[in-house]
């Protein structure tokens, strides 16, 4: 046992070279869950983070950086942000900037940072709502959906990368409270998702091995009555066929990794400009969306309003509107780092249609979008957006730096 000083240890993972390993841990049942590193024969062991609360489920990244989430309560809730720092700990920072409740599940090779949160991003009341995945870069620019997966009716958790740029994931009901759920994959280049592997068992942690198989967490009742999880090995995504690696004698085995070298993820140069306080986001055609019947808004769209998250939890405030241009393009202008959705409206002020999750746009970031929940399947038109020849472009929405307020005329 690697962690046997420790309270209680989870997540972990291992370095590009296969010589240290990133793990959370509590040294006891006083002290809060930090991100900790050692060595891989459990030497050397240094605690990374500091946080006031909780600090969880941490992985390298390029760049000599790690990512964790971390979790505060407050108002008699628990609310989780994802964080960046430097190796040793240092220059921690959030790259999550709205509601949802963000957990980390993986980094791909691409250099994407892989999160799980609430469907749609919104406040929670509960862990176990609706949730999906999403990707971001390290420095909190580009968040999208893995995939447009609408239906909020389901969690996703657990995500993996394999080899083959393929998404393992588990998918389990959102009212769900025991642990585990069917295995599922979202293949490269598919746009939607699909069961694999064991059917109707619920399992944990799939986690891909070197050589391609796949060692996942598997639900058996033990011969006390009582269920626990067990490792097993399958070497491919077929609905079953499963081979015995491990059972712990009475505890459950689980978040499986593999001792040894893995690739190191393509790194990001950030573009975000920590001088600057604001962020732009323009959607060259509004009038596309997966929400209207063709994927059509049939009714002309004259603006478009944007909010951001009041302090209060499930508030809002106005940051302004901005026109829509008869292509049903628009560009704005909104104070960086803060959550802001959309709401479009017709000439006489009636919503059309209203975005219910929030986004953010960090300093300096130009944000682009096809169209209000558009088909991801489908590329926009190849055109110069009329918004773009507009003179006064973008319309400046909330405060500025210089304390006065700007909307649109």
């Amino acid at each position: 046992m690697l962690t046997a000083d420790f309270l209680a240890a989870a997540d972990p993972q291992v370095d590009f070279t296969g010589t240290h390993i990133l793990f959370s841990a509590k040294k006891d049942a006083a002290t809060r869950w930090q991100i900790w590193e050692m060595a891989a024969d459990g030497s050397g062991k240094r605690q990374l983070s500091h946080c006031e609360d909780d600090c969880l489920r941490g992985e390298y990244l390029p760049g000599e950086e790690i990512v964790y989430t971390e979790v505060k309560s407050a108002e008699g809730r628990e609310r989780s942000q994802l964080q960046v720092a430097r190796l040793d700990g240092t220059n921690a920072h959030a790259i999550t900037f709205g509601p949802g409740n963000w957990w980390l599940e993986t980094v791909l090779r691409d250099g994407r940072v892989v999160a799980s949160a609430a469907w749609p991003l919104q406040e929670t009341k509960t862990p176990s709502a609706a949730r999906t995945l999403y990707t971001l870069r390290p420095d909190g620019t580009g968040l999208d959906s893995l995939r447009c997966d609408n239906e909020g009716t389901g969690r996703r958790s657990d995500a993996a990368e394999r080899a083959d740029g393929s998404i393992l994931f588990i998918e389990s009901a959102a009212r769900q409270t025991a642990p585990g759920g069917q295995l599922t994959e979202v293949a490269r280049g598919a746009v939607k998702e699909r069961e694999v592997g064991l059917k109707s068992v619920r399992t944990l942690s799939p986690r891909a091995m070197p050589d391609g198989t796949i060692v996942l967490a598997k639900a058996r009742t033990n011969a006390s009555g009582r269920e626990t999880f067990d490792l097993v090995e399958m070497k491919t995504t077929a609905t079953s066929g499963a081979t015995f690696v491990y059972a712990g004698e009475a505890l459950s085995s689980i978040q499986p990794v593999a001792l040894a070298p893995h690739e190191r993820p393509k790194k990001f140069w950030s573009l975000v400009d920590l001088e600057s306080k604001a962020g732009y986001l323009i959607a060259l055609d509004a009038y596309s969306t997966q929400d209207a019947a063709g994927q059509r808004i049939a009714v002309p769209i004259a603006k478009v309003r944007v909010h951001t998250a009041a302090e209060s939890a499930g508030g809002s405030r106005l940051l302004g509107e901005a026109p829509v241009e008869a292509d049903g393009s628009f560009f704005v202008e909104v104070p960086a780092n803060l959550p802001v959705r959309f709401e479009l409206l017709d000439a006489q002020g009636n919503v059309l249609l209203a975005e219910r999750g929030w986004i953010w746009a960090r300093p300096g970031e130009q944000r682009g979008c096809a169209g209000c929940h558009a088909d991801k399947s489908l590329a926009p038109q190849n055109r110069w957006p009329m918004t773009l020849k507009r003179f006064d472009t973008p319309t400046k929405l909330g405060e500025r730096p210089n304390g006065s307020t700007a909307t649109a005329k």
